[in-house]
């Protein structure tokens, strides 16, 4: 006799079942294709997103289809422009995005992630350990203190970055990260202007677009720009300024 529970199991199951099926149709319009554990990892992050959410302040998505589609697909955007085997730093990560996104989607990627609240990197240090993530660094700090330490300035092949400031300002808080040769690869809005306008800047601070990737699928409500920044030079020490500077007085 199948007991309450049991019954709750399999309805649940079924749920989970019918839901991946229906958003794997954003996966197929993205050509992407994630594998049955990529799933069973998502959807084990989601909960505990929601499980921690009242304490540590990750998202204001509160939905399932919202967060997969909002936090994950909208980070999975950036996989094509980086390569396996990679190191990667995230600068203002919050909740893990993109940089844990990408690191179940390619678990060669060497990660460190960049956070100011206390609270959230001991979130990313749970999540990371809890799917059996190596290769993960959590710092805890700014990115205009980091950005000048010898240990992370100029080191990686990537920096990746979320945040909602302007392009001048996520430039000069990501561009000195990433090694001569490496590329800062950014997440904006559709507003093509306020890149182009950024140019100047990022060439000061050794870097020059390589691509500006329009992304329009369905199931975002509006479309963005992947920018690629490709860095040819070292990044003048000046840089960045102190914290909180970048934010209130972006470069020109």
């Amino acid at each position: 006799m199948i007991i309450i529970n049991d019954i709750l199991i399999i309805i649940c199951y079924n749920i989970g079942m019918s839901l991946n099926l229906e958003l794997k149709k954003y996966l197929k319009e993205m050509e992407l294709d994630l594998s049955d554990e990529n799933i069973s990892d998502i959807d084990i992050y989601i909960r505990e997103i929601n499980a921690w959410n009242a304490k540590a302040d990750l998202t204001a998505l509160k939905d399932y289809e919202s967060m997969f589609v909002n936090l994950f697909l909208d980070a999975f955007t950036v996989t094509p422009f980086i390569k396996e085997d990679s190191t990667l730093i995230d600068i203002g990560t919050g909740a893990g995005f993109p940089g844990l996104a990408l690191k179940i989607f390619n678990r060669d990627l060497k990660i460190t992630l960049i956070e100011a609240s206390s609270k959230k990197c001991v979130f990313l240090n749970h999540i990371s350990n809890l799917l059996n993530m190596k290769n993960v660094n959590v710092l805890w700090g700014r990115a205009e203190e980091m950005g000048r330490d010898i240990s992370y300035r100029e080191k990686f092949d990537y920096a990746t970055c979320r945040a909602v400031a302007c392009m001048s300002t996520i430039s000069e808080l990501c561009i000195p990260f990433v090694k001569v040769g490496g590329q800062f690869i950014a997440s904006k809005g559709k507003d093509k202007a306020e890149i182009t306008q950024a140019e100047g800047v990022i060439k000061n601070l050794g870097g020059a677009i390589d691509k500006i990737d329009n992304i329009k699928y369905s199931f975002f409500n509006e479309e963005k720009n992947i920018v690629v920044i490709s860095k040819s030079k070292e990044t003048p020490e000046k840089y960045p300024r102190r914290n909180g500077v970048p934010q209130k007085r972006p470069l020109r």
